[in-house]
């Protein structure tokens, strides 16, 4: 097989590792939803969004110092970062909170598919990617591979609150992750020349994941914790951090997310078409099943197994295109 990977082309060694990428994302946000749900319904959404922003800030730095690849980001680019910061991570994931608050990670991670959708949508005019009609049926199947395996019925208690009110949040934060994965790719110095967001950024130097990364979560932890500050909440998040459950669900749900997960997702989109990443880190539900059988002991039924089938093969349209 590696002599084999070797022998590509480099643009499809490029594509596939950010195929590879977007599969590794599908799994930390798995991952990633069951501990930040555990997190909320103890302490809250508000505060751990805070908690877990500012966790990974810390190893985010540190990463970067080992890595050595702290460095000039030109100002047109850090704006971009900053501004899928507030997207993807301040506008998007706090909507995500509150719904995995309300309607639990399974049925979050089904509204969250929509976002390739949102993607292809806001990719077209601002960053001139374009998929073709096998791409689009894979994208397709994907996607309904995934929503025929996450409407299987609920499990006793999944549902906390208002249905209506977390399909809507989940819509927003689908929203904002597409908005913030577009603005990213731009941010890193990828968006393909002659692009309206390539236009913005002339002469865009190439920046790491991992500093690009480390932008985005700074931008929206400094965000969030100054709007909780304003709203006098800041010593309410200081006692939630106090709460060990909680903290311990959400060290391990920041490492699998906004530190390898975010990364990942920015490694992605760099080296793939946006839409297509995009879609790939959407089969993330079908982890979430998997993982709540292991975790919670819920059964796996034949639609789930179906639905996994299906979407697997649309990726499989998507990724084997070349």
């Amino acid at each position: 097989m590696l002599p084999a990977f070797h022998a590509m082309p480099a643009p499809l060694q490029q594509q596939t590792l950010g195929h590879l990428a977007a599969a590794g994302t599908a799994l930390c946000w798995a991952g990633t939803s069951l501990c930040f749900a555990a997190a909320s319904r103890r302490v809250g959404s508000f505060h751990v969004n805070q908690i877990r922003l500012v966790l990974a800030c810390g190893l985010l730095a540190a990463a970067c110092g080992l890595a050595g690849v702290y460095a000039a980001i030109p100002p047109a680019q850090l704006a971009l970062l900053a501004l899928s910061g507030v997207m993807g991570l301040v506008l998007g994931d706090s909507a995500g909170f509150h719904a995995l608050q309300v309607l639990g990670a399974r049925r979050t991670s089904l509204v969250m598919s929509l976002c390739p959708g949102f993607t292809v949508v806001l990719m077209t005019p601002l960053l001139s990617e374009r998929l073709d009609a096998r791409a689009l049926a894979g994208m397709a199947l994907t996607w309904a591979g995934v929503l025929w395996a996450s409407r299987e019925p609920g499990h006793p208690g999944e549902i906390e609150g208002s249905a209506a009110a977390g399909l809507a949040l989940g819509l927003v934060a689908a929203f904002g992750q597409a908005a913030g994965l577009v603005l990213s790719k731009a941010g890193l110095g990828a968006a393909p020349p002659g692009s309206p967001l390539a236009a913005m950024t002339p002469g865009a130097a190439t920046v790491h994941p991992l500093l690009g990364t480390l932008v985005r979560i700074g931008t929206g932890a400094a965000c969030l914790v100054g709007l909780s500050a304003v709203r006098g909440r800041l010593g309410g998040s200081l006692r939630a951090a106090g709460d060990r459950p909680a903290f311990w669900w959400t060290l391990g749900g920041t490492v699998f997310g906004p530190v390898v997960g975010v990364t990942l997702s920015l490694v992605a989109v760099t080296l793939a078409n946006t839409g297509v990443a995009a879609t790939i880190m959407a089969t993330s539900p079908l982890l979430v099943i998997a993982l709540v059988r292991l975790v919670h002991g819920h059964p796996v039924t034949a639609r789930a197994l179906l639905g996994a089938v299906v979407a697997v093969a649309g990726v499989a349209l998507l990724t084997l295109r070349g």
